[in-house]
């Protein structure tokens, strides 16, 4: 007997503007996490899985995302010894020291996603860099920048994404005399991209400019346009390495 397809997210209405808000669209979108200001481990690891994403991505991603953020993590052997996960993912992590709920579970806040250098990072689709003043607020230009990135003016392919990505390194290298782009920065916006590609697009990871379009502009899951999360086979590390390397590949060389 085959196994009942899960219940698809719903959609959802745009937050009153005092709650606080992710900078990341996917992670943002109550239909994948609770709009509430602060989230537990457990709910961000069931929205990452609601979306079509495999366990173990979604259990690294919770793992690094709920440790303490420190701006300069501890190196050297014993910090390796002592949690040898932790040492390679501390940089990832973004709770307060101490940041707990009134029970004593650890929780985010969906703002602090925006800590700079840890998931945050320059040379974004639709925000500015942190240099310029504010690494939050959704900019509508570039959101319709990467709306019209899709050559068919249909759905955005990797071709459409590399362009884009070679594109806003360009104009961030003009805008931001305190640009932080290197290797690390770059791999990162890459693997976003990719993400972005294998959650919701086909299997050339063409994506939908309508489903973009709910992504950034409206901050939502695309539900209504026809979107369902993979459930027969969830996105693993190594679909989400290979797409990444594809785009890094059509872009060449940052320097």
């Amino acid at each position: 007997m085959a196994s009942p397809t899960p219940a698809p997210p719903t959609r959802h209405l745009l937050p009153p503007t005092h709650r606080l808000r992710s900078p990341a669209p996917s992670s943002s979108s109550p239909t994948a996490t609770p709009r509430e200001a602060s989230i537990h481990a457990h709910e961000f690891r069931t929205a990452l899985s609601h979306i079509g994403v495999s366990s173990t991505i979604s259990s690294a991603i919770t793992y690094a995302a709920y440790l303490e953020h420190l701006p300069s993590p501890p190196r050297g052997i014993w910090a390796f010894i002592h949690n040898p996960l932790a040492y390679f993912l501390r940089r990832f992590g973004l709770r307060n020291h101490g940041q707990r709920d009134a029970t004593g579970e650890k929780c985010l806040d969906l703002d602090q996603l925006d800590r700079h250098g840890a998931i945050e990072h320059d040379v974004s689709l639709s925000r500015r860099d942190k240099a310029q003043g504010d690494n939050h607020s959704l900019q509508p230009e570039l959101v319709e920048q990467l709306l019209a990135a899709a050559s068919d003016g249909k759905v955005l392919t990797t071709e459409d994404f590399a362009r884009l990505r070679r594109t806003r390194i360009a104009q961030q290298r003009r805008d931001n005399p305190e640009l932080e782009y290197g290797t690390s920065q770059h791999t990162f916006g890459c693997a976003e991209e990719a993400f972005i590609q294998t959650v919701f697009g086909g299997r050339e990871g063409e994506v939908p400019v309508k489903y973009v379009r709910a992504l950034f502009a409206e901050e939502r899951l695309p539900v209504e346009e026809g979107w369902r999360g993979r459930w027969w086979w969830k996105v693993g590390f190594l679909e989400l390495n290979l797409q990444a390397e594809r785009i890094k590949k059509m872009i060449g060389s940052i320097k």
